[in-house]
């Protein structure tokens, strides 16, 4: 019974699967049926697009967390710290499944970087390739999912804040319009919760409790 106890799904995590399918859903359909930039995008990409080139060097290193080697490295630091194997290739799995994922979405809508649907694009790193979804946002959104719920609840909103802002920083590089960014990090949100369903990690606690270690 403890280990059904300390295994069991919680509602936040829940709360986490429905959040991300919505925004995977949702972005897909209007980028799918727009065929173009909607108005409202438009206006955001151009807001934070057109911010300050002094919050480049302040944005670059937190955003690299949402590269594949970047994610590599939150892995090494999850097992050096929470010395939780489960966690860590939860983690490791959530990374790289995001990764690819975003690799067959993009492949499947195929919608162009901002640079060739927009005119005026500040390009603060250059970025080949598709648009939607956006990998480092649905690395960064898989990572938080797994971690989040194995930290004090008072750091979690941190970690969420610290993917949104990887999320941001590739609307701001010029990289990803925001529909790119919410919907890697809807995408993020459902493989890092699920990755975390399938190695017996729902619950709270690090180290673990009981029966999921």
């Amino acid at each position: 019974m403890a280990r059904l106890a300390s295994a069991r799904v919680q509602p936040a995590e829940v709360v986490l699967v429905l959040g991300g399918a919505a925004l995977l859903v949702v972005s897909w359909v209007i980028v799918a049926a727009g065929g173009h930039v909607p108005a409202a995008e438009r206006w955001t990409f151009e807001v934070i697009n057109g911010l300050p080139d002094a919050l480049w060097p302040i944005v670059w290193t937190p955003m690299q967390l949402g590269s594949l080697a970047g994610a590599l490295v939150v892995v090494l630091v999850i097992q050096v710290v929470g010395r939780n194997v489960r966690l860590t290739v939860a983690a490791l799995t959530a990374g790289l499944v995001a990764w690819w994922s975003a690799k067959g979405v993009k492949a499947f809508v195929s919608r162009a970087r901002p640079g060739a649907l927009l005119n005026d694009v500040r390009l603060h790193e250059h970025a080949s390739g598709l648009g939607y979804v956006s990998g480092h946002s649905a690395v960064a959104f898989a990572l938080a999912a797994v971690v989040a719920p194995s930290v004090p609840s008072r750091w979690r909103p941190a970690v969420f804040a610290l993917a949104a802002l990887v999320a941001f920083a590739r609307v701001y590089a010029g990289a990803h319009l925001p529909l790119d960014s919410i919907g890697g990090a809807g995408l993020g949100l459902l493989v890092g919760t699920l990755s975390r369903w399938a190695f017996g990690l729902g619950g709270e606690g690090l180290p673990p409790r009981e029966g999921i270690k």
